[in-house]
């Protein structure tokens, strides 16, 4: 577990979020619309990756830029500064590739880093392809597709050319290392295989994503709020972390029932 990272706690809370929605707020015919949207072969599996990708959706916050800005706009604060300062150097230390104070850092949404990074993520490892370029390969376009869905606002449609320009900002092999960390451990908590997902899902259509896609929002935002102020500790074991984030999740899907 990248313990250094504030998204960790984050990520792995979303995934729970989802996990409880479907199970207790979701009605048989939302299950079954994602189900389709995501071309899965049964409701169990449509289920697993939901929680997955509701957590992964944020993998592309962790960038140089995202990282090297943590803590921004929340506040001035003497408390606060000193707590950043110390993450810093606690996650320097980690070996979290931070770039040097006053560096010039490549930036992009980090939805857009999401999208060119996810698919060599979840199980597209075709040669002479690069994050950001898409593969051709029929098997893979699946993961394309939802990975360009997530994070959608309303009914666009993330374009290819953002997505490629988005790649130079993910801050290349270094990072690529974080992130496999991080979607490996959703991959963990939510138990699949992150390589797997060819062989899970297989949507089509962009477009038949849009519920989906608003349930990951709602995931996120009903984790950052209950994860605010509580992330993951640098000594925390990786069971504790998770019983914690199920505990918030149920809490907070509980409000909504």
């Amino acid at each position: 577990m990248p313990a250094w990272s504030p998204l960790v706690f984050e990520m792995v809370t979303a995934s729970a979020v989802m996990l409880e929605m479907w199970e207790r707020v979701l009605s048989p015919a939302q299950r079954a619309d994602v189900a389709e949207g995501l071309g899965a072969a049964d409701e169990r599996s449509a289920r697993l990756v939901a929680g997955f990708l509701a957590g992964v959706s944020r993998v592309g916050h962790a960038c140089p830029a995202q990282m090297a800005s943590f803590g921004a706009g929340r506040g001035a604060s003497p408390d606060w500064e000193r707590a950043c300062a110390v993450w810093r150097e606690q996650a320097v230390k980690a070996g979290l590739p931070l770039p040097p104070p006053g560096s010039r850092i490549r930036h992009a949404a980090p939805e857009h880093v999401t999208a060119a990074v996810l698919p060599r993520l979840t199980g597209c490892d075709c040669p002479g392809f690069v994050d950001g370029e898409r593969c051709r390969a029929e098997a893979h376009q699946g993961l394309y597709t939802a990975a360009y869905a997530l994070n959608r606002r309303g009914a666009d449609v993330l374009h290819a050319d953002t997505v490629a320009k988005a790649y130079r900002a993910t801050g290349g092999a270094p990072w690529d290392a974080i992130r496999v960390a991080l979607v490996d451990g959703v991959a963990r908590y939510v138990g699949i295989e992150a390589g797997s997902l060819p062989s899970l899902i297989g949507p089509s259509d962009p477009l038949s994503l849009t519920a989906f896609s608003g349930l990951v929002s709602q995931s996120v935002a009903l984790s950052r709020g209950d994860a605010a102020g509580d992330a993951a500790s640098p000594h925390e074991e990786w069971e504790a972390m998770t019983h914690r984030a199920k505990l918030l999740a149920r809490s907070a899907v509980g409000r909504m029932a």
